[in-house]
């Protein structure tokens, strides 16, 4: 029984994430206000209500996908956290993690979006995750200074300008551009991570 049970969720799992990340290509191109349930239910030779087995409405749905887009930058922190690096050095593949996230296929499709069409208690749930990511960011930049690597002034309007900077990422970027996502993510870190260097304060070399 409890084989049959793991295999169903299994199959329930391997379903739902197909429907997801066919919504976050529909959102894409068409955009939220415009996608329908039925495109997205054509696409997957699957009907309208047979949808709502895996999502309650087109908001859930849209719900869901951030949801997922931003545990994925979770996992993405989880990973540059088990290297063990200096605080500089953990910002560093923070952001260039951050990037290679924020260009994927999914992301992209999804972030384009606009999180305000979404009922208030939809948001707040995408606020408060938003905030515990940036509240990690936060604290390595606060470990550097401590340790006397980035400046403590104005650190908080410098993080928040990084995170500002790579937020942006879905709205210009292309995968036809000439940068991989590993490129942009690197050049954005050494241009970014200087503005807290305490060696970059005048008089210092």
């Amino acid at each position: 029984m409890a084989a049959r049970e793991n295999y169903r969720k299994i199959r329930y799992d391997i379903k739902k994430n197909d429907i997801l990340e066919n919504a976050a290509k529909m959102f894409s191109k068409k955009g939220f206000e415009k996608a329908a349930l039925e495109d997205i239910a054509h696409e997957l030779k699957m009907t309208k209500g047979s949808l709502y087995y895996y999502i309650k409405s087109k908001e859930d749905m849209l719900f869901q996908c951030i949801m997922r887009a931003l545990k994925m930058t979770h996992d993405m922190m989880d990973e540059v956290e088990k290297l063990d690096l200096p605080p500089e050095l953990r910002l560093q593949e923070v952001i260039v993690g951050h990037a290679k996230v924020l260009t994927t296929d999914f992301v992209v499709g999804v972030l384009r979006q606009q999180e305000l069409l979404l009922p208030k208690h939809m948001r707040d749930a995408v606020i408060q995750e938003r905030d515990r990511f940036e509240q990690r960011f936060l604290a390595i930049v606060k470990e550097g200074i401590q340790k006397g690597i980035f400046q403590k002034e104005d650190y908080k309007m410098k993080a928040y300008a990084i995170l500002g900077a790579l937020n942006w990422i879905p709205r210009w970027y292309s995968p036809e551009g000439k940068l991989s996502p590993e490129e942009i993510g690197r050049i954005m870190a050494n241009y970014l991570i200087r503005g807290l260097l305490t060696l970059d304060k005048p008089g210092k070399k």
